[in-house]
């Protein structure tokens, strides 16, 4: 396997490590990491945070079976208050970051482009939270954001919630024409013999051993391999784990597509009071604009009027002073 040739990018990559069967994913980014972050002008760290939750989100829903959405939430106690990536089980991504712009910029005075994680959030937690809407429980998972990296928190967060043994690799960083990559590779040692046994034939200190190169292969991957443009995924695997084996799955395409509708955005409108619409006017005119995608739609007073006297299930796309 040659390793470089036209690459792949905006996928999930199933693969397992042999001879044990220990379960992987790679994700590649590229266009969808760019797509997500262009639509905002968000200050280096802060782009760079999230493009690592943007990798990390498709990683761990991968391992997962649901029709919903899973969503991977950071809240932080310092100059970056949010980060959130979710990913829907067809692949759509989105994402965004709330923070304070005074005390992120005093950050990259100190520590520059690379400020530490802890800097930038002070602490707090990150969140792990499938919706798979209204008949069906929603799961969620919190762990303390204690660790030197996102992936260290994750690390965290199997270790003592799931109690599964997870290695994890996170880059994201700038192509060579300037634009945002990002990518991520896990390895998980399943539980077997009711959650903590080997496979059937092989000794735990086989299984043990097994895992233990698994990680070590894992770990000798560098940011620039995993954010190598003329990389193929395949090639990448196959350079980590070939002395040991490594087979491959059909891959999963990812794409950054918001979730936002003017349907969810005339429901809230139109159940607000008209104290509430009057405070929210700017220049004769509502702007609800979108934290994801920042798309904007304006409402002017005429088409305000309609929209509170249209029923709830005929909102006409068309009405009159609305603008998108």
């Amino acid at each position: 396997m040659a390793g470089h040739a036209q690459p792949r990018d905006d996928i999930v990559l199933p693969f397992q490590v042999e001879p044990y069967a220990l379960r992987g994913r790679l994700v590649r980014l590229g266009p969808a990491a760019e797509a997500i972050l262009a639509a905002h002008d968000y200050p280096e760290p802060v782009s760079r945070l999230l493009a690592e939750m943007l990798a990390l989100a498709p990683c761990l829903a991968a391992a997962l079976k649901y029709e919903g959405v899973f969503t991977l939430q950071v809240k932080g106690n310092g100059p970056v208050q949010t980060l959130m990536a979710d990913i829907t089980s067809d692949g759509a991504m989105r994402g965004y970051a709330g923070f304070d712009a005074d005390a992120v910029h005093r950050v990259i005075e100190e520590h520059g482009a690379d400020a530490p994680l802890q800097r930038l959030t002070e602490g707090g937690y990150i969140a792990f939270t499938v919706d798979q809407g209204r008949h069906a429980d929603r799961y969620q998972g919190i762990v303390e954001l204690s660790g030197a990296t996102l992936a260290d928190c994750t690390h965290a967060y199997f270790r003592n919630s799931e109690q599964l043994e997870t290695g994890i690799k996170v880059a994201a960083g700038r192509s060579t024409t300037g634009t945002w990559r990002a990518a991520a590779v896990m390895v998980q040692r399943l539980a077997y013999a009711g959650g903590t046994g080997a496979p059937k034939g092989v000794s735990e200190d086989e299984y043990d051993e097994g895992w233990r190169t698994a990680v070590i292969l894992m770990s000798s991957c560098t940011a620039d391999e995993l954010l190598d443009e003329g990389l193929v995924p395949e090639g990448l695997l196959y350079r980590l784990f070939h002395e040991t084996g490594v087979r491959v799955y059909p891959e999963e395409a990812l794409v950054a597509k918001c979730r936002c509708s003017t349907e969810k955005v005339e429901r809230v409108l139109k159940s607000l009071t008209d104290a509430e619409l009057r405070d929210m006017t700017v220049d004769g005119a509502v702007s609800v604009v979108c934290e994801f995608c920042k798309n904007e739609t304006r409402y002017d007073d005429a088409a305000l009027a309609t929209l509170r006297r249209t029923p709830d299930n005929a909102n006409d796309p068309s009405s009159p002073g609305r603008t998108e």
